[in-house]
């Protein structure tokens, strides 16, 4: 789901820029129609804290404004107050920072607030539910490709109804998707299943599809795009979250303690051994291993991570197949 962007009044000096505003909004229906301060927002849900930033462009005129942060010390105050998202998002803010001779009438205003790693995050689960889910968020630094990256997680798979409090906490196994579906009430574990192939990206059911021949996948013909980002077409993470690269999950297997279940178990993550669901519908490894996918494609088959009490190994397999799913971001 698309971010929105609302527009709120900008006053402008010699020498200083300066904005304050007060506003609610339902995140879903903009309606304010005046001023010239991109707002945005990322990861709305009850109970959260959040974050904000400020930065600011001379060139606001352009198609594509560059924006530039706003010191710390120089803004006066910000606050976001949040609220269920049915109610609306309330932000209140001042902030001020001196530019002498730049600031014109094309200069922009941009406070972005962002959920706070460490803090609970709210969405609804399962799509189309009126129910909510609070989980837990995890920050994270690795070393991928040379470079100090810092992810935030979900503390739990998808679907989980709490933390794990041992390996084979049953509570802790999560759903199981089959790779690149979206959270169309097929992941439950006890999903009624079907032979017949999907077409289309989205099948229009919530039964688990079991193919009956090579490439051994749920849609035909295949499509590699699924889960690709926050912006996948069946990105079965909530909005801003994403399922982890191949990268990402390695470099947090990495991390662990030793390369096996226990040390999964062992990270603060708490990756339970949940099982999987074969191509055939049936349950298999449940109390003994653990499946997590991750977004990327090998040929036919996708990857995932797979552990034991023996090793651990980033490996791929059939898209068919149900596998757990842990939910990440850019922090």
């Amino acid at each position: 789901m698309k971010k929105p962007i609302l527009y709120i009044v900008l006053l402008l000096s010699t020498n200083f820029l300066f904005a304050q505003g007060s506003l609610t909004f339902n995140p879903f229906v903009p309606n304010v129609t005046n001023g010239i301060v991109d707002f945005t927002f990322d990861l709305v849900g009850g109970g959260a804290e959040y974050d904000l930033s400020v930065e600011v462009s001379f060139d606001g005129g352009s198609v594509t404004p560059t924006f530039y942060p706003i010191p710390a010390e120089d803004i006066i105050s910000g606050t976001l107050n949040n609220v269920e998202p049915s109610s609306g998002i309330s932000l209140q803010w001042n902030a001020m920072a001196s530019f002498p001779g730049q600031v014109t009438s094309n200069a922009l205003l941009r406070v972005t607030a962002r959920h706070v790693c460490g803090t609970n995050f709210t969405f609804t689960y399962p799509a189309g539910s009126t129910e909510t889910v609070t989980y837990g968020t995890v920050s994270k630094t690795y070393n991928i490709g040379g470079d100090d990256v810092t992810l935030c997680w979900f503390d739990r798979n998808l679907g989980a109804s709490q933390v794990a409090t041992a390996s084979d906490d049953h509570l802790a196994y999560g759903d199981l998707f089959q790779w690149g579906r979206g959270d169309d009430g097929h992941q439950d574990r006890i999903s009624t299943t079907t032979s017949t192939l999907s077409t289309t990206d989205d099948p229009g059911h919530g039964n688990f599809i079991t193919p009956g021949s090579s490439p051994w996948d749920w849609r035909s013909p295949q499509n590699n795009a699924l889960w690709q980002g926050e912006d996948g077409a069946n990105n079965p993470c909530p909005e801003g979250w994403r399922v982890p690269t191949e990268e990402e999950l390695n470099a947090e297997r990495e991390d662990w303690s030793s390369n096996n279940s226990a040390g999964a178990y062992a990270s603060t993550l708490k990756w339970p051994v949940g099982g999987f669901r074969s191509r055939s519908g049936a349950l298999s490894f449940v109390g003994s291993d653990g499946f997590v996918w991750n977004s990327s494609v090998s040929g036919s088959n996708a990857g995932f991570l797979r552990f034991d009490s023996g090793n651990a190994v980033m490996i791929s397999t059939n898209r068919a197949a149900g596998m757990s799913v842990r939910c990440v971001r850019d922090n």
